[in-house]
């Protein structure tokens, strides 16, 4: 049994194998016989459609129904602007700080409260370097300041010294003397001390030695960081100022205009606060880091701040000029961007309209400059191209918007001829047929009766809901008195109607109107 079951799938491949030669060898003949070609593909045609869609020619009727208007490519000077929102920050170039230079106890501070504004020269704290009197026999753990005591000592020496040296009227004492005072005032000076706080040290030797710190700088009140009582050393800050004459502005940028953000660009900052005023900054900054949930980047302006109007935390808006020089430019609504390519309709005589692709920069206001693709003089649509690119990439070809096919419109019709048209019902119902009534008069004012008579409606298409043009045609007998005949109006909506009349080759007779369907 098994000998048997492995002789049947012997057979069975062996037969596999001879269909599987025998309809190779098929195959094999029939490619390789003259005039028969079954595995070479053939490169499809191009439609004459796509050939021809690059352009459509309009009459001058047709032109006025969609209201094409052209605009000629020029030269002109483009500035373009960047608008953003702001915040005004202080800036940390002009945090101050007011510190000690000596230890001591606070006995009175004349700043006490932050925003106040402190100017140069200012008394800051009034700090006390010594407990009590200074004695021969006091103990050194009463002084707060040993440094600045011993130049004060020092400096009342040298004036003790000074008064004898005078006395004894010895010219080189004298020099000598005056010598050790003023570098006994010089020393007492860098430890911060003013002329007449020094002159004070000497005035009584019966008091504790109180010091005065004064601001060296100007600025509000940022932060006060001590209180009164309170024991300091010598470095400790007193408190923290922040100079608002000059302030820096935060404006977020869009990342589509950060790369043309630089270094040294003016900016300008207007504000609520300060109404039909605005302020010249510098950008000196460009944030390396970017929001990515707002998709902007901090670029930091520096100005000036007359009157201190501008608070930090205030919302501004900051605007940025761009100088673009003298480029092509053509209106924004002449370009149909389709994602893709940007096209442009150009205006040729006879009123053919050539579709052309180019390269735009980005939008300054209504105006686009142009990098490639146009040059100056040629003329681009400017309104209306939406709808011829709308009847070029649908209908394709040198084919009229509203004239329907061309043979009609090769020849120009007769004059003379009067044409009157009429529709039952006379408010037209779409999705149904419709009675259509034309009549032809001559010059003469008789009706022609042998005329070939064809009615178009078309629909123009609308890309942006997804609705290709639409059209219906029907051709018009003569009923003994006028042309009738019904016609399909394949929905509700504006349609556009051309009457065609021709007799034989010759057109006699165009009429356009326009109808709107229930």
């Amino acid at each position: 049994m098994k000998r048997m079951k492995s002789l049947l799938l012997v057979v069975g491949g062996l037969l596999i194998l001879s269909t599987a030669y025998v309809v190779g060898r098929f195959l094999w003949f029939h490619r390789t016989t003259p005039g028969v070609d079954v595995a070479t593909p053939v490169a499809e045609p191009v439609s004459q459609k796509e050939e021809s869609s690059a352009a459509v020619q309009l009459s001058p009727e047709e032109q006025q129904k969609i209201g094409v208007e052209v605009s000629e490519v020029r030269r002109e000077s483009l500035n373009d602007e960047i608008a953003a929102i702001g915040r005004v920050a202080e800036a940390e170039s002009a945090l101050r700080t007011v510190s000690t230079r000596f230890g001591g106890r606070i006995d009175h501070l004349f700043i006490n409260f932050t925003g106040q504004p402190v100017a140069v020269g200012d008394p800051i704290a009034a700090i006390t370097i010594t407990g009590q009197p200074v004695q021969k026999d006091e103990p050194f753990s009463t002084m707060y300041s040993s440094g600045l005591i011993a130049a004060t000592e020092e400096y009342k020496f040298a004036q003790e010294n000074q008064q004898h040296a005078h006395a004894s009227s010895r010219p080189d004492a004298i020099a000598q003397a005056d010598a050790l005072v003023n570098a006994s005032r010089i020393r007492l000076e860098r430890w911060g001390l003013t002329s007449a706080q020094v002159e004070g040290l000497s005035a009584s030797s019966e008091q504790p030695i109180q010091i005065t710190v004064n601001s060296a700088v100007s600025g509000i009140v940022r932060t006060r960081k001590v209180t009164e009582g309170q024991f300091v050393n010598p470095g400790d800050v007193l408190i923290e100022l922040t100079d608002i004459g000059k302030v820096w502005v935060m404006a977020d940028v869009f990342d589509a205009d950060i790369a043309r953000i630089r270094p040294g660009m003016d900016a300008q900052v207007t504000s609520e606060a300060l109404p039909n005023t605005k302020l010249r900054g510098e950008v000196t900054f460009i944030d390396p880091h970017s929001d990515p949930q707002a998709r902007t980047t901090p670029v930091r302006i520096q100005m000036e701040n007359p009157g201190s109007h501008l608070r930090p935390g205030m919302v501004v808006q900051t605007s940025f000029q761009l100088s673009l020089g003298s480029v092509l430019a053509i209106p924004q609504s002449a370009v149909i961007d389709s994602g893709k390519d940007k096209t442009v309709y150009v205006a040729h005589d006879n009123g053919v309209f050539e579709r052309r692709t180019i390269q735009i920069g980005s939008a300054v206001k209504d105006r686009y400059p142009i990098l490639n693709g146009l040059k100056s003089g040629d003329k681009v649509v400017s309104t209306g191209a939406f709808l011829i690119d709308s009847q070029t990439k649908l209908t394709g070809g040198l084919t009229g918007m509203f004239g329907g096919s061309k043979s009609f419109a090769d020849k120009a019709p007769a004059t003379g001829y009067k044409t009157t048209f009429r529709i039952d019902p006379d408010h037209p119902v779409g999705g149904k047929e419709n009675a259509i009534h034309v009549s032809i008069m001559d010059s003469a004012g008789k009706p022609v009766s042998d005329a070939q008579v064809r009615i178009t409606l078309i629909m123009p298409a609308m890309p942006a809901m997804g609705m290709p043009e639409m059209r219906s045609n029907a051709e018009l007998k003569w009923n003994g008195a006028e042309y009738t005949g019904p016609v399909q109006i394949l929905t509700a909506g504006q349609w556009s109607v051309v009457v065609e009349a021709q007799r034989g080759n010759q057109p006699l007779a165009v009429y356009r109107t326009n109808l709107n369907a229930r």
